[in-house]
């Protein structure tokens, strides 16, 4: 008996044929909308201001990098801001920024854009700058706002 029980144990262990099991979440590119609100506190026309956002990002490991594009109505300056560029997070903590264009009384201002937020779920709270080369209004925008993003779809990982 002791014999058998010592020749069960020497047998060769064997790898499974079945991909490792992981916990956690798989890098992979999610897009995702939302809408955000706030307003214009500082060197503009103050106001407030509503919009919705776009954005393509990879999520790996806390780390999110991605291309984003918004747009919004500003009761300050009584006109349209479209803005896009890249966005970068670590955790809780984004910045982004890019391209930012302002369309008010038939004239288009461009300019450029950069934003700090700070996420709290689907929440962000944002404070924005934006400086702008032609003068319609105002070349100095100071923003702060809150955005609720969320996922429509996933491209790769689990």
């Amino acid at each position: 008996m002791v014999v058998a029980v010592l020749c069960a144990l020497a047998v060769d262990a064997r790898a499974d044929d079945d991909p490792p099991f992981v916990i956690g979440a798989q890098p992979a590119w999610i897009l995702l909308g939302g809408v955000t609100t706030g307003g214009t506190i500082a060197l503009a026309d103050k106001g407030a201001l509503v919009g919705g956002e776009l954005s393509l990002a990879r999520l790996s490991n806390g780390n999110v990098f991605g291309f984003y594009a918004d747009g919004y109505y500003d009761w300050g300056i009584d006109g349209t801001y479209v803005t896009g560029g890249l966005e970068l997070a670590h955790k809780f903590v984004s910045i982004d920024g890019g391209a930012a264009l302002r369309f008010a009384d038939g004239n288009r201002d461009l300019g450029v854009t950069g934003r700090l937020s700070l996420g709290l779920g689907v929440f962000s709270l944002f404070g924005r700058y934006a400086y702008f080369t032609d003068t319609m209004s105002n070349e100095h925008v100071i923003q702060i706002g809150v955005l609720l993003k969320l996922p429509l779809k996933t491209f790769g990982g689990m």
